[in-house]
């Protein structure tokens, strides 16, 4: 299951972050990294960003990239 996929207030884990170096090195910086808990807060419409909780803070990602972030479901 990916990012995109989760439905708001939905709480799942980051296990796999996207192989491009850059792009995961930028997202670990942004505190998407591996094993952090992360809940859906806002999808915009027409396919726009999507908004996060993580760590606390509100963060968004545009749904390119959010599809490369593969989760584990929170029970």
């Amino acid at each position: 299951m990916t990012l995109s996929e989760l439905t708001v207030n939905q709480s799942a884990r980051i296990s796999y972050l996207p192989t491009d170096f850059d792009l995961s090195a930028q997202l670990i910086e942004q505190g998407f990294a591996l094993k952090s808990e992360i809940s859906l807060a806002h999808k915009a419409p027409f396919n726009g960003p999507i908004a996060f909780h993580l760590h606390g803070t509100k963060m968004c990602l545009p749904v390119a990239i959010a599809n490369q972030i593969k989760i584990e479901l929170l029970a």
